[in-house]
């Protein structure tokens, strides 16, 4: 144990010095809109996300932190997340820090000896801004042959606010910082500040038609002209909550982009009755290699869903 409380004692204090804050602009009213005009077209590199869209494992954590990677390629990772949920044209928001310690020696693995995830550890009392974190289980669902396995990896530290029972007065303040801190079992406490970035706020507008291929959705947001976003392409399986990432679209932030009609008109609509465009602005820290490798994403994030 020793050990491994050093190995996270030296990735956060590595991290801490590298932090760097960064500002944006004010964002722009959510909207959904339908457009027969657009023709705008951006550069973008894609990224497939989910690889078998009948296995759960790929709809991980997506629908609350909006992390489609797999976090448990890290030692250690630390997510802070400012969501808006534009549903029907109702939006909803919250605020959710969390933090993840994985035992590097303990992995999961499925039938054919894939590793689906490791356990985790507790090394001691984690705030976030001031606010002590709760003790909540990590679960994560993953397809063995013809079965799905639900399993708890251990704990995870989480501070959450913006739903009913979610009582932390925790709120994440965009373009601004907050404070870390992680109180050792033994050993001396570190703590350092987590940048935050400008709020996005997106909207849609479609041009083309589904039944002819050639659907296209125009998306605009409140750009800042520097660096990238990300917007996640996913979908909602019929009949349930279950949603999946499809596609990571990274393009400019400049405000405006054009989803290709090829990837739109690759979803089966057969299977999905939602889809949902997910906008992304991160500040995303990396440092260290292997169990040594730690993890911080703060990220603002608005999700529209958009029945179909």
């Amino acid at each position: 144990m020793k050990k491994l409380l050093s190995i996270y004692t030296l990735s956060i204090a590595l991290l801490a010095l590298s932090i760097i804050y960064n500002g944006c602009d004010t964002p722009a009213p959510t909207e959904l809109v339908i457009d027969n005009n657009t023709t705008t077209e951006d550069q973008v590199d894609v990224e497939i996300i989910t690889k078998d869209i009948q296995d759960e494992f790929y709809s991980n954590g997506f629908d609350s932190t909006g992390v489609a990677q797999s976090l448990h390629n890290f030692g250690s990772v630390i997510v802070l997340t400012g969501t808006k949920i534009t549903n029907d044209n109702l939006t909803t928001s919250t605020s959710l820090a969390q933090a993840i310690f994985f035992d590097k020696n303990t992995p999961v693995r499925n039938m054919h000896g894939d590793v689906v995830g490791f356990h985790t550890v507790l090394p001691g009392e984690v705030k976030f801004n001031g606010i002590t974190a709760k003790i909540r289980p990590l679960e994560i669902k993953f397809r063995n042959g013809s079965s799905v396995i639900d399993t708890i990896l251990g704990s995870k530290y989480v501070v959450f606010s913006g739903r009913q029972n979610a009582v932390d007065p925790f709120g994440y303040n965009f373009k601004s910082n907050i404070p870390f801190q992680l109180n050792f079992d033994k050993g001396s406490p570190i703590s350092f500040l987590i940048p935050t970035p400008e709020e996005i706020t997106g909207k849609i507008a479609f041009n083309g038609n589904r039944n002819e291929k050639n659907l296209k959705a125009v998306l605009e947001w409140s750009g800042t002209g520097s660096q990238k976003i990300e917007i996640v392409l996913g979908a909602i399986v019929k009949g349930s909550n279950i949603s999946f990432p499809l596609y990571s679209l990274k393009t400019r932030d400049d405000s405006k982009f054009v989803v290709p009609a090829q990837l739109l008109n690759s979803i089966p609509f057969e299977r999905f009755d939602k889809i949902i465009f997910t906008f992304i602005r991160r500040f995303e820290f990396d440092n260290g290699s292997g169990s040594n490798r730690l993890k911080v994403l703060s990220q603002s994030i608005h999700t529209i869903i958009i029945n179909i």
